[in-house]
């Protein structure tokens, strides 16, 4: 997402040619625009369509495997409209799968509620963690429990962007709760707080530069939170 994004993916995957287009998933954004400030960059000032294939063009790709729609526009009828062009794009083989990022339970019932879509979105993605997912947390962006519970309800896979809290600057790490648990399984708060969201069938969106953290970040498979701990994390 973005020209300089796209170039530096595009460049370590051809890096490693050894590996199998189809064994890579590559998600990208396009903005809902007249929109967010990244809307006045000028490789977003096309369509929806000529904005992915600018997108597949720099990840020199043909396809990409997910498409979301960055925010809403300013108003629903052109959130509407910019999700039906996604649409398009996607029957023109620009992509494999649409969805949304930052929308909230509101919103996607007015979608979904929409005569003109047809697709229901694949994934919403919100910023959501330990300690931001309440009524009082971003429930205009979708990162509320209500819009998770809706995403679940309606069959769209819900994915939590910073779910370690570095955006809201309510770390985990700082959290005595989230430590204790982590103590407790000899895990790192990281892994606590990844794993409180995989065991709730939550995807997680995170990034490391430190090979070791990313090996950390992936093993959250090897312990179970008790419910008592989720319940406790969750009352946060």
């Amino acid at each position: 997402y973005t020209d300089a994004i796209n170039e530096q993916i595009a460049a370590a995957l051809k890096a490693h040619p050894e590996i199998p287009r189809e064994e890579i998933f590559l998600t990208t954004k396009v903005p809902c625009c007249p929109g967010k400030r990244v809307c006045q960059k000028p490789e977003f000032n096309g369509t929806i369509a000529e904005d992915m294939a600018r997108n597949n063009a720099l990840l020199q790709v043909d396809y990409t495997d997910l498409t979301l729609l960055h925010f809403p526009c300013p108003t629903v009828e052109q959130t509407i409209q910019r999700f039906a062009d996604l649409e398009a794009a996607m029957v023109a083989g620009h992509t494999k799968a649409i969805g949304v990022s930052n929308f909230n339970a509101e919103l996607l019932n007015q979608l979904l509620s929409d005569s003109r879509i047809t697709t229901v979105p694949a994934v919403n993605q919100c910023n959501h963690a330990i300690g931001n997912h309440n009524a009082s947390h971003e429930p205009e962006n979708g990162g509320d429990d209500k819009t998770v519970a809706f995403c679940k309800a309606h069959g769209i896979s819900y994915s939590a962007y910073s779910p370690l809290e570095g955006l809201s600057g309510r770390d985990v790490f700082k959290i005595p709760e989230v430590i204790a648990v982590g103590k407790a399984h000899n895990v790192s708060a990281a892994q606590v707080a990844l794993r409180w969201l995989v065991q709730q069938n939550i995807t997680v969106v995170t990034a490391a530069h430190n090979a070791s953290y990313i090996a950390e970040d992936i093993d959250v498979f090897s312990f179970t939170l008790t419910p008592a701990e989720m319940a406790a994390l969750a009352a946060i």
